[in-house]
């Protein structure tokens, strides 16, 4: 340590730009080796004596060498690619960009660090508990009288089956077009999927409901999933429901400020969920919420949830003690609360949920409406269903036309990919919403209309925190891709 080089490391980053980093200086002698001769010297480096700073320096940097593409947002890309002597657009942001907490969420989750008190029931009354404040938000703008917090929403979904009286092996008809997650929640409440077709709009058929309700009389559930937001003939699903006489259960995962007739989306069945897992309106990594007006179903939810002996106290959204009889010694505790850091992430975003709803649908418009003018000859967009009274577009989803085969479909998605847009196809052979994919609930009943849309559906996320010229450049990628294919066979 007595002699120390003068060193200074020059760390170069993925994207060409140069740290400078200043390790230690010294004016003593520095080692050195004679020409010529065999000290055992000349190839080591001298010790070096490391700041706090330096480390962390070097720390910081060989994360962001290693890890930048999970770091960076808005990693750097090229904007233009020459094919043919023609520029193409080309997009340089990551479609995977997640909403960010805003800096209300980041302080109230340090401030509960600060506290050690990250555990929902580590309070003294339910008005201090930021899980429970949390609930009420969520109650207040969804319409609900009860709300449980939950670490997923696919907890959410599996307890509405739980709570509403399905027995094993119960059958529970649901969208064949949907999130693996939604077979997955009827499997773990112990039920068994029976698949309902889907149509080009993306929402559930209802003429196939009434035939399979028709051919499974001894169904007891039907799960409805508004599947990227987009909502079903609700009016028409409910009453199948009531005259088959089974429970309607809506999965709001991706509807969270979309509304039916005037109200939010969850009312037409006894209970509904949303979710706050990072791609939705909310968004705390993981997470969801349990809704309704029944309290029976509220009381319950709260004791599988992890409520024990008198801690539904705790609570603001869930009913009375009158309301849960015997159910803390007779309900398991599957041990699902959703934590306080969760929570404090979520509460601000609440605040801001219609405001970013009107800064979606505003995109969505203006790029649906080009799309269709440049190339709606071939493809489709779903259309909303009449009764929606308010959509919430967080992403663009789009059928490719039937002339388009696998080839030019494959052809279609690496244009886009090539070009720096990933585009996925519903029904791919790797994707979770392809229902063929569910070897853990296969489907036993054809399902032509789905497989068929499938095959053509594509999808594509809308990231809020990209600027509204960077969906411009979307639409010419989408656009000139396409025209690409196209042109091949002519």
């Amino acid at each position: 340590r007595q002699n120390i080089w003068e060193n200074k490391i020059l760390i170069t980053s993925r994207f060409g730009s140069l740290l400078l980093v200043g390790i230690g200086s010294s004016t003593k002698s520095r080692p050195t080796s004679t020409p010529g001769t065999n000290s055992g010297n000349h190839n080591k480096m001298a010790p070096l004596s490391l700041s706090k700073f330096a480390v962390a320096s070097l720390v910081v940097c060989s994360f962001a060498q290693l890890g930048v593409d999970g770091l960076l947002t808005n990693p750097i890309g090229v904007n233009t690619a020459k094919e043919g002597g023609a520029p193409r657009a080309f997009i340089s942001r990551d479609i995977k960009t997640p909403d960010p907490v805003p800096e209300a969420g980041q302080e109230l989750a340090l401030d509960l660090m600060k506290t050690g008190r990250m555990y929902r029931y580590n309070v003294p009354n339910a008005e201090s508990s930021i899980v429970s404040q949390c609930e009420k938000d969520i109650a207040d703008y969804t319409g609900h009288k009860y709300c449980v917090a939950l670490n997923s929403c696919g907890s959410a979904i599996m307890l509405m089956m739980k709570t509403t009286g399905l027995k094993p092996g119960g059958l529970v008809l649901s969208n064949a077009f949907t999130f693996g997650a939604v077979p997955s929640a009827i499997e773990h409440a112990g039920g068994k999927a029976v698949y309902v077709e889907s149509d080009y709009n993306h929402v559930m058929d209802v003429d196939d409901l009434e035939k399979k309700l028709t051919m499974y009389p001894e169904a007891t559930h039907v799960l409805v999933s508004h599947m990227r937001g987009k909502v079903g003939d609700m009016d028409a699903i409910a009453d199948a429901c009531k005259r088959h006489d089974v429970v309607l259960l809506e999965d709001c995962a991706h509807s969270l400020g979309v509304e039916w007739q005037g109200k939010h989306t969850g009312h037409m069945g006894g209970v509904s969920a949303v979710s706050s897992q990072s791609y939705k309106m909310i968004n705390s990594g993981e997470g969801g919420f349990l809704l309704t007006d029944d309290p029976d179903i509220a009381a319950q939810t709260a004791v599988y949830a992890g409520a024990y002996e008198a801690l539904a106290g705790k609570h603001m959204t869930v009913p009375g003690p009158e309301a849960f009889k015997d159910y803390p010694t007779t309900i398991p505790n599957y041990s699902l609360r959703m934590s306080g850091l969760a929570a404090a992430v979520i509460k601000p975003q609440i605040l801001t949920l219609d405001e970013r709803a009107e800064k979606y649908n505003k995109r969505y418009k203006k790029l649906t409406a080009e799309i269709e003018m440049r190339v709606g000859d071939h493809l489709s967009i779903p259309v909303n269903t009449p009764g929606v009274t308010r959509p919430v577009h967080d992403s663009l989803q789009f059928n490719l036309g039937r002339h388009f085969t696998e080839e030019m479909i494959q052809d279609f998605l690496d244009e886009c990919s090539s070009h720096g847009l990933p585009v996925e196809l519903f029904g791919h052979k790797t994707n979770a919403r392809n229902f063929v994919n569910w070897g853990f609930a296969p489907a036993e009943d054809p399902l032509p209309l789905t497989a068929e849309m499938l095959t053509h559906a594509c999808d594509v996320r809308m990231p809020l925190m990209w600027d509204d010229e960077d969906f411009d450049t979307m639409c010419d990628v989408i656009c000139e891709s396409l025209e690409a294919v196209i042109s091949k066979t002519k």
